[in-house]
């Protein structure tokens, strides 16, 4: 979400690795440290002491920093920038990715991506010796806010299992649908290379180095679906995730990763800002007793 003002012009012309590749890749960098081994010690959940992770330590207690074992710095090498420029420009191929725009047309619209989206995913997942699978998973949203007509919406959704926890899983994701300033306008050209192919990016290199690992944990690496007209792939992947009981243990939302300028015009070209907030400011008593 956000930035729509300036998707219009988030074309090839515009995309520089020295911003939206170098940026994207350093958030791919910062997931593929915390995914690697379900979150070991050293990161978020080391807080937490948890049986089946070594080394993690009682809530309160601090965070040691800890510097990348041999196996994550194979990875980290692995993370390639040209690959990511490659994904976010061939997602800007198709033109518009619209909710609203084709699912049947194989070169332009909604349609075209999911299908290139979930060939990808199943070539990497052909790596992984069984571990990842990859799926569509669909549904039809009957009409509601920026939805005038029953459309069918569909996440791309590849799961590695994890070797040792396979029941604790972490999910990293972007959205793949893109809109320009007009949320009903299915039909001018709205690349959305930042908004959010560059996300997507994100997902797709991951589960490319992860594939031919064996993480502890299980990692869902999704693309998802209609965020623009109201967050409604992802609210159906939460929705799956939790009439199926998994155990979603984090989280990594990549939206507009590609972009070295804040809103209020400030530009750091190093540094990727991370958003986490454990427990909604705004939560209802009511709320807090069905998360719990």
């Amino acid at each position: 979400m956000g930035g729509h003002d300036t998707e219009q012009g988030s074309g090839s012309g515009s995309l520089t690795p020295s911003r939206r590749t170098l940026l994207s890749g350093s958030v791919a960098v910062t997931a593929a440290g915390a995914m690697l081994a379900g979150l070991p010690a050293g990161t978020a959940e080391a807080a937490e002491a948890r049986p089946d992770v070594p080394g993690t330590r009682w809530p309160g207690h601090p965070v040691r920093r800890q510097l990348p074992d041999p196996e994550l710095r194979a990875i980290l090498r692995e993370i390639d920038p040209a690959r990511v420029r490659a994904t976010v420009l061939r997602l800007v191929s198709f033109r518009t990715r619209h909710t609203l725009s084709s699912q049947t047309d194989p070169n332009h619209g909604i349609g075209a991506a999911r299908d290139w989206l979930f060939a990808e995913l199943s070539r990497y997942a052909a790596r992984s010796g069984g571990r990842m699978t990859v799926q569509l998973q669909s549904y039809v949203q009957q009409p509601a806010s920026r939805i005038p007509a029953p459309t069918r919406i569909t996440d791309v959704v590849a799961t590695l299992r994890g070797s040792a926890s396979p029941n604790r899983v972490y999910v990293v994701s972007g959205h793949y649908d893109s809109r320009v300033t007009d949320v009903m306008n299915p039909d001018s050209f709205q690349p959305g290379a930042d908004d959010d192919a560059s996300g997507v990016a994100v997902s797709l290199e991951l589960a490319r180095v992860m594939a031919t690992r064996e993480p502890r944990a299980t990692i869902v690496f999704a693309a998802v679906a209609a965020e623009e007209q109201g967050l409604y792939g992802s609210g159906y992947l939460a929705g799956q995730f939790k009439a199926a009981g998994v155990d979603v243990q984090g989280m990594f939302t990549d939206d507009i990763v590609g972009s070295s300028t804040g809103d209020d015009g400030s530009r750091d070209p190093y540094r990727v800002r991370l958003f986490s907030e454990g427990v909604p400011t705004s939560e209802t008593p009511a709320q807090a007793a069905i998360r719990q």
